[in-house]
């Protein structure tokens, strides 16, 4: 039986010692042998020609496995320190809101994309950015609206992959199975997608995988994704990747490919941390390696109650550590922030689960 698919919904190494210590908390200290023994590896960013050059270099290796955190937050602190001295630049105003979007703030996140005029050239991945983030809000009519103010300002097949992707979330199976047919027909049409460059295409795949997935096409999904190597996408792109595998009922694929993508990285990212624990429940692996992990970090969520990852925590609740009212409620968390067709379904089963629960309470004793 198959498994539901909830997708999602986007080195320069430098060694500082030569092997890694152990992340176990009940490890014991570890001490080189060697003054040259390599302990730890960070990525760093080379740095740039200007402060805003950094930014978008920061930003740009943010969406990486594993950066998150650190970049962002560098990205972060540099561009309110500019935005000191120039409070209405809107290269800064732009940078500004994408940071915001990563952390949920979408209000604040379109606020500051007001900044950015149409004679900037900024402006038509500003349109983008609003589009999406007012697509995750549910407000489809202005997201549609976002997508053909490109018009003009953008190649014709940006707008057009823009609304298409707006059209599959009208909540009818026909809009998907519509966007993806025309969409498909656009890209291989158009001379100028040919020629366009290689972030413009991944998203595109990435759509075109999503909308495939949607309508049970896994391997068409796979097919889209194929087109980029696994090493060099964003942390969104992988679980997609995940989701589609494990629909296909390939946790191992998923163990083999994406254990190691994540291992390498700086730090680990919550949506591929609960793929892979979701892939050692499918296998009933005895020793599992991701698990553990993924709830330390889900522990540590909690503490802080951060609303950011309610989704990953409404999944783990559901899948991983059953507790229906804890996975209702970070379920409803989630749905107040985003509201595309998975965080529907996603709502939906936790409330299922729980009106299941509640329905066997209900049950007289012997039946």
């Amino acid at each position: 039986m198959k498994k539901q698919v909830y997708a999602l919904p986007k080195k320069a190494l430098i060694w500082a010692f030569l092997t890694l210590v152990s992340t176990s908390l009940s490890a014991e200290s570890y001490v080189p042998s060697s003054k040259d023994t390599i302990v730890a590896k960070w990525t760093v960013v080379a740095k740039s020609e200007t402060p805003k050059e950094r930014v978008a270099l920061l930003l740009n290796k943010a969406n990486q496995p594993g950066l998150a955190s650190r970049y962002y937050g560098q990205a972060s602190a540099l561009t309110n320190k500019l935005l000191q001295t120039s409070p209405n630049d809107p290269q800064l105003l732009f940078y500004k809101a994408k940071i915001a979007q990563h952390y949920h703030r979408f209000d604040e996140a379109l606020s500051k994309l007001e900044g950015v005029p149409p004679s900037h050239e900024n402006y038509a991945s500003a349109l983008l950015l609003k589009a999406n983030i007012l697509l995750v809000q549910g407000k489809l009519a202005a997201a549609k609206r976002s997508c053909l103010q490109l018009l003009g300002v953008s190649d014709l097949w940006i707008s057009s992959a823009c609304a298409l992707e707006v059209n599959a979330q009208q909540g009818d199976s026909s809009h998907v199975v519509d966007s993806y047919a025309q969409l498909l027909t656009l890209v291989e049409r158009s001379s100028l997608y040919q020629h366009t460059n290689e972030q413009q295409q991944r998203w595109v795949a990435q759509i075109l995988a999503e909308l495939a997935a949607k309508q049970g096409l896994y391997n068409q999904a796979l097919s889209h994704l194929s087109a980029f190597e696994l090493t060099d996408v964003p942390v969104s792109y992988l679980a997609l990747w995940a989701d589609v595998q494990l629909a296909l009922d390939s946790p191992e694929r998923v163990l083999n490919v994406l254990g190691p993508i994540v291992e390498q990285a700086d730090s680990f990212d919550d949506a591929l941390l609960l793929r892979l624990a979701l892939s050692e429940h499918q296998t009933a692996e005895q020793t599992a390696r991701w698990t553990p992990r993924l709830t330390q970090r889900i522990n540590i969520r909690l503490q802080r109650k951060d609303t950011a990852h309610a989704a990953d925590i409404a999944r783990y609740f559901l899948d991983i550590k059953p507790d229906r009212k804890k996975a209702l409620f970070w379920a409803k968390v989630n749905w107040q922030h985003a509201k595309l067709d998975g965080d529907q379904r996603l709502l939906e089963r936790a409330m299922d689960v729980q009106y299941a629960a509640e329905e066997t309470i209900k049950q007289p004793a012997g039946m």
